[in-house]
């Protein structure tokens, strides 16, 4: 497997189509619908994008699509000139991640990303396949069974091409984009995230890329924004979350899945993280 699939796989992405909805005439939607990654997909007509430190409008047709990874208040409105004669469907959706590891992912890449459906005049790639956007687009359009799950799955595949467009472009500066693709740090990370049960020290994990201790966990904190070992906490609570959700596993197996001595200490560790008791994701 690939080192962006490898982390995709931890991450596990989950995209909903939230709003669809046919507008004509004058109108305006206001874009602040979840503090989330979301996105916006103009399936028919036209419409303007507006949003806060921006001077200049964007002008989106049929196919376009809008991604924020940041919250950013913003707003569609009617083009000015569009045809009143054609109404103008919206697609607005989020992406969701059951991963704490996400917010280094999302924090790494532009605040916003533009995908159009056709290419652009100066030869540029429009971030996604026209495909894709074509399929998004009749579901939305046809509107039959199944329509809204399959959305949302295609939407899936809608932010991977957003993250090829930003390594192909070079806009990632850091973050666990750049870090998996790191030969001093990728094969350090890969390993921890196809064993997270292993146990790691910084020692071993620097030894693996051939740097020191010190070097290795400066070079990785700066990159992903945590410690070598708060990253691999992390991502043991996510497999021990996971657990006591899919599988209804005990607590105390749960703690042993997250390296924790004690059930009270994995306890009192899993509330401070996801704001509520194991027994809580036990439940659900």
């Amino acid at each position: 497997m690939d080192e962006l699939s490898e982390l995709m796989r931890h991450l596990r992405l989950q995209t909903r189509v939230f709003h669809r909805t046919t507008h004509c005439g004058q109108w305006v939607v206001d874009g602040e619908y979840e503090r989330k990654a979301m996105f916006h997909l103009v399936a028919t007509g036209r419409c303007v994008m507006r949003h806060d430190g921006s001077a200049d409008d964007i002008l989106l047709r049929a196919g376009d699509a809008v991604l924020f990874n940041r919250p950013l208040d913003h707003c569609l409105i009617a083009s000015v000139d569009a045809d009143g004669d054609v109404p103008t469907l919206l697609l607005c959706g989020y992406f969701e991640f059951d991963s704490p590891l996400s917010e280094v992912l999302l924090a790494s890449l532009p605040a916003q990303l533009l995908l159009r459906h056709a290419p652009q005049p100066d030869g540029g790639d429009s971030g996604a396949p026209a495909a894709l956007l074509q399929l998004i687009v009749a579901e939305a359009e046809l509107n039959g069974p199944g329509a809204m799950a399959l959305m949302d799955k295609l939407s899936d595949a809608l932010f991977m091409y957003a993250l090829r467009q930003c390594l192909a472009a070079g806009t990632v500066a850091h973050g666990l984009l750049t870090a998996i693709f790191d030969p001093h740090l990728g094969p350090a990370l890969l390993a921890i995230h196809r064993d997270p049960q292993q146990p790691w020290t910084v020692a071993m994990l620097a030894d693996r890329v051939h740097l020191s201790r010190a070097a290795f966990a400066r070079r990785f904190a700066h990159s992903t924004g945590a410690t070598p070992m708060g990253y691999v906490t992390g991502l043991r609570m996510q497999q021990a979350k996971s657990a006591l959700a899919e599988r209804s596993v005990s607590v105390a197996e749960a703690a042993v899945i997250a390296g924790y001595a004690t059930e009270a200490a994995f306890s009192r560790a899993f509330k401070r993280l996801h704001g509520h008791s194991p027994g809580v994701s036990r439940s659900l």
